[in-house]
């Protein structure tokens, strides 16, 4: 399991390919306080990640403890954005795709264990 934002990312550089994420199309930037910005392109499930600050239709800023929870399942993004730990701008729609991923992902893992 990932315990910062770096180790998150260079996890998903390995896996230029999500199934989960076919039909989808648009950008995110992931603005993690006090650690960086990573853009991720999808195009029909393809990723490509970078490490730097980017123009994107969806961006989700949040602090690096609470990223880390969202993505290993422990936080729900939207009642962390209800809560005021998460701020998103632009696309909901990629929001809430990136949420379904997330509980996807999460889903797997536990019936893998």
């Amino acid at each position: 399991m990932p315990k910062t934002a770096q180790e998150v990312f260079n996890l998903r550089r390995m896996q230029t390919y999500e199934p989960i994420l076919r039909g989808v199309h648009g950008t995110y930037l992931f603005d993690i306080d006090k650690v960086g910005s990573w853009f991720v392109a999808v195009d029909d499930g393809t990723l490509h990640i970078e490490e730097k600050k980017r123009d994107a239709d969806c961006t989700i800023s949040c602090d690096e403890r609470d990223f880390v929870d969202l993505v290993e399942g422990r936080r729900q993004l939207m009642t962390a954005y209800m809560q005021g730990r998460v701020q998103i701008h632009g696309d909901m729609a990629l929001a809430q795709k990136f949420h379904g991923l997330v509980s996807t992902k999460v889903e797997e893992r536990r019936g893998a264990a």
